[in-house]
């Protein structure tokens, strides 16, 4: 009798409503079980004389197998499911986390791809196979596989620290987030907050049994009470709670505190990365960079605080003299972000809840199709029959001359109070098989946006555009690339530099007031963005910046400092206030632990700078784009031939220098 489970039939879309909670462990099981009999094939097969097809693609298509399967589940998961289900999927994932690393780190594998590129035939490989194969031979060495026996043992032990200690950390701020609620009936304090705030807030407070409102920790009603709350106290409140998660207080103090986690933390990550023969983690972060050194990076990044420096000094002064003509003659902590609100909307003459009006996301969902098309020649077609994970999910087919050559799956509405901004991952990569057919990849776009309501559609706000801008960049350059190799064509296999690159450059038409009025159109009226409102909307998002800008900068010199430079004496929290005067420009309220909760420093580790550094590129890249037009589908075409259509091939600054139509690499970070 065939086996029924769906997880192991073969498929073309993942069949994810057929897929229950008996099916996770079995499947898993037979996964590792066939490909561990089919990696001992490869390695006996192989032996004598390894080729391109029967090595590297048979190891492949097994890595790819595995991948599969942790997509699907990690999608799945996201759905609330029963207390069965959980069990599995925990299992599951493990399970699946520790064959991957058996993979990784097997030698045989390891020497036969060594044996393959150091033969002949290698030499005549195309460009493409050869840049998957170094990335290949550079993943087994970061493994461990050039250290000794012993050593591997000591990595081996180090990564299981460093995942115990990673989840440890994000953990504890998950429980002092959980920990924390405001219960409010009052309300006066919510004076100033939007109404899609105080509704979800309201949604909260009902949730839980309560009369009134109710506020947490997540990080969407921090920033909406920082930003728009008219009560400074409220303002006070969560700025102290948000600031002082995780630290060494209370009776648990030594239970809740992250200090003591990320120095352990930054211990075992030195300790792997001197194990590999590097100096520090940054060093060892840079392994996939565009940077060679650690003093290239810090370089980079002092520069960009320097080039700030005028910007901080201008926008001081005039958030202090604003807030003077109030009444406050001493700015505190919360009431930065506050008083430069209300110093944009000032300017500008229109609110962040005004401009929302005028895109609702079903409208811009239509015009990012129609802007791919005309950029970049391919349709999105709905596909209202594919299934999915939950019913808010919307997937579209990518044809180009007719023929699918894709799918990209939406997943467009927040379904949790801690939710965060938008994501995107992979289900499938691009690739060819041995046997020469194409495995069409797709990708999920998360863009975590409210949900409609019975009297409003979805309505996006600046930011949310430039995210669902930035997030369909990182699809189309998963969905457009022809590479035929996983390991150059996947958005997850790409380094954190050149994957942020595309994602900022789609990011910059929303700064254009040309494309937001072509992106617009008011949810009553149909009516476009006048010009004289696109004119204002400039205004407003280019007023006060300096304070996300000195975040961003904080986050990659801290990140960063703290890798480059452990073991010199200082504790993590004194190289962030020292890190903090070299930015200045920010101020903390007195005791805070910002460091504490600094979940970056575990999902970048030592790569945050990366952001700012492809934020630079990309903005000298769409300057081609103001040059020829923003819909110029030659310009649109020359940035796919560029950019994406051979994937992670060659380096990104030669071919920057192209499509600019330079003759030498745009090296250069001085560009604000």
């Amino acid at each position: 009798m065939p086996d029924s489970n769906p997880l192991l039939l073969p498929y073309d879309r993942p069949p994810f409503s057929a897929i229950q909670a008996h099916h996770l462990l079995p499947a898993i099981q037979q996964i590792i079980t066939e490909c561990r009999s089919a990696t001992a094939s490869i390695i006996a097969s192989q032996a004598a004389f390894p080729t391109w097809d029967d090595l590297v693609l048979a190891v492949d298509e097994l890595e790819a197998r595995l991948e599969g399967f942790v997509h699907v589940l990690t999608l799945l998961d996201s759905v609330p499911q029963g207390l069965a289900w959980q069990q599995a999927s925990t299992r599951s994932q493990a399970m699946a986390t520790q064959y991957k690393a058996e993979l990784a780190g097997n030698s045989d594998l390891y020497r036969l791809h060594r044996q393959l590129a150091a033969s002949p035939i290698a030499a005549l490989f195309s460009e493409q196979r050869q840049g998957a194969l170094q990335k290949k031979l550079r993943k087994y060495r970061v493994a461990g596989l050039e250290l000794s026996p012993d050593k591997q043992l000591q990595l081996s032990a180090l990564n299981q620290d460093i995942d115990v200690f990673s989840q440890a950390f994000l953990d504890r701020v998950k429980n002092a987030n959980d920990a924390w609620r405001k219960h409010i009936l009052d309300a006066s304090l919510l004076s100033g907050l939007p109404d899609s705030a105080q509704a979800r807030m309201a949604a909260a407070a009902t949730a839980a049994g309560l009369q009134g409102w109710l506020l947490t920790l997540s990080e969407q009603s921090f920033r909406e009470v920082m930003t728009y709350a008219d009560h400074r106290g409220l303002r006070k409140e969560i700025m102290l709670a948000y600031y002082s998660r995780a630290v060494d207080r209370g009776p648990d103090a030594i239970a809740n505190d992250n200090e003591q986690v990320l120095t352990a933390l930054l211990y075992s990550r030195h300790q792997k990365a001197q194990l590999l023969g590097h100096a520090n983690f940054a060093q060892l972060a840079l392994v996939e960079q565009m940077a060679g050194t650690t003093e290239q990076v810090s370089a980079f990044i002092h520069q960009q605080i320097d080039l700030a420096r005028t910007t901080f000094t201008h926008e001081a002064q005039q958030l202090q003299n604003y807030a003077a003509q109030r009444g406050i003659d001493v700015l505190e902590p919360w009431d930065h972000d506050y008083f430069a609100e209300k110093i944009r909307q000032d300017l500008a003459g229109i609110s962040q809840q005004t401009v929302g009006n005028y895109f609702p996301f079903e409208w811009v969902l239509q015009r990012l199709c129609a802007f791919a098309k005309t950029l970049f020649g391919v349709d999105l077609i709905e596909q209202a029959t594919v299934d999915t994970w939950h019913p808010d999910v919307r997937v579209f087919e990518l044809r180009e001359y007719a023929e699918p050559i894709g799918h990209l799956f939406i997943d467009p509405y927040r379904r949790s109070e801690a939710a965060g901004f938008g994501f995107t991952s992979s289900l499938r990569s691009h690739r060819m098989t041995a046997e020469g057919r194409p495995k069409l990849p797709m990708a999920v776009l998360r863009t975590q946006m409210p949900a409609p309501t019975k009297t409003h559609p979805c309505l996006m706000g600046h930011l949310q555009l430039r995210v669902l801008l930035h997030e369909f960049g990182h699809c189309l350059q998963h969905l457009l690339t022809s590479a035929p190799y996983r390991a150059i064509s996947s958005i997850e296999q790409l380094s954190r530099d050149a994957s942020e690159f595309v994602s900022q450059v789609l990011e910059q038409f929303c700064f254009t007031p040309s494309f937001l009025i072509w992106l617009s159109s008011h949810f009553q009226t149909g009516e476009p963005l006048p010009d004289d409102m696109a004119t204002k909307i400039s205004r407003l998002i280019h007023t006060q910046t300096s304070q996300e800008t000195a975040r961003v900068l904080l986050t990659s010199l801290v990140d960063f400092e703290l890798h480059r430079t452990h073991g010199d004496g200082r504790t993590p929290h004194e190289v962030f206030s020292q890190c903090n005067a070299q930015v200045g420009h920010l101020q903390w309220p007195a005791g805070a632990r910002p460091l504490n909760s600094f979940e970056q420093l575990i999902d970048y580790g030592a790569n945050a700078y990366s952001y700012r550094w492809s934020g630079v590129l990309a903005r000298q890249a769409f300057e081609r784009f103001e040059r020829d037009g923003l819909f110029n589908p030659e310009t649109g075409k020359a940035f796919r031939e560029a950019f994406i259509t051979q994937g992670d091939t060659g380096t990104l600054l030669k071919s920057l220098a192209l499509f600019r139509g330079e003759g030498d690499s745009c090296a250069e970070h001085s560009k604000a």
